[in-house]
């Protein structure tokens, strides 16, 4: 399976999630680093409706950026979105997302867990002669 991997490679602790994460030699890594690459408005929208949260909940209130210059000001989900584009330190990052599926990454232990739950999803939709017993 293929996951993305969203993180800012500014930090630390975020590159050495990337590393245990491509540890996973059951799936394919494919990092995408907001210090160098972009992320569309629609993708965005996309990873939070996967996330299961609105537009707001992907912005880090503790980041500079957002202390600085929008805290205390009322946006709506477009307004959100071209912010989120435009200056995407402001990301809750690092991210996983796959084709159905995103969750925050809070700790690089928390790959255990889901992997456990990547694998129990392959095996669900996997036809009877693909799974694992």
């Amino acid at each position: 399976m293929e996951i993305k991997f969203i993180y800012d490679s500014k930090h630390i602790n975020e590159r050495e999630a990337l590393a245990y994460a491509k540890s996973l030699d059951q799936h394919i890594i494919n990092p995408i680093d907001l210090d160098k690459e972009s992320i569309t408005e629609r993708q965005w929208a996309e990873i939070a409706e996967k996330l299961n949260v609105p537009v707001k909940e992907l912005i880090d209130v503790n980041n500079d950026y957002y202390k600085d210059e929008l805290e205390g000001k009322d946006f709506d989900d477009q307004d959100l979105l071209q912010l989120i584009t435009s200056h995407p330190q402001i990301i809750k990052t690092p991210i996983i997302h796959t084709n159905n599926y995103a969750k925050f990454v809070k700790s690089p232990y928390d790959f255990n867990e889901m992997d456990m739950a990547f694998e129990e999803v392959k095996n669900h939709l996997a036809n009877k002669g693909e799974r694992d017993y």
